[in-house]
């Protein structure tokens, strides 16, 4: 979770800097891969996408994170699925041993 930390670290300093300077602010909104860059002292990778909007007095803007999934993790269903051990069906094994007959 350090990136996410990181990341929200950046945006506040990049927020709070076009709040306070109105020439950072412009060129935030005309270039902000190069505004950004230039304040961090770094160059932005070119396959990276950096868009700014303006929030006006009767906007509200929500940004939904992308849904990445991990390829070692399972989904929810799957989780469900064998969670508790067991995902139904009939029992092998001999009638002592368990009372689940059906699923």
């Amino acid at each position: 979770m350090e990136t996410k930390n990181q990341m929200k670290e950046l945006e506040e300093k990049i927020i709070l800097k076009a709040l306070k300077d109105s020439t950072f602010r412009e060129q935030l909104l005309k270039d902000p891969k190069g505004a950004i860059g230039q304040e961090l002292g770094i160059v932005l990778p070119d396959h990276l996408s950096v868009k700014i909007v303006e929030e006006k007095e009767n906007e509200v803007y929500l940004v939904i994170p992308q849904n990445v999934q991990q390829e070692d993790e399972i989904t929810q269903l799957e989780l469900e699925s064998v969670s508790g051990g067991w995902s139904g069906g009939t029992c092998d094994c001999k009638p002592s041993c368990c009372t689940i007959t059906g699923g």
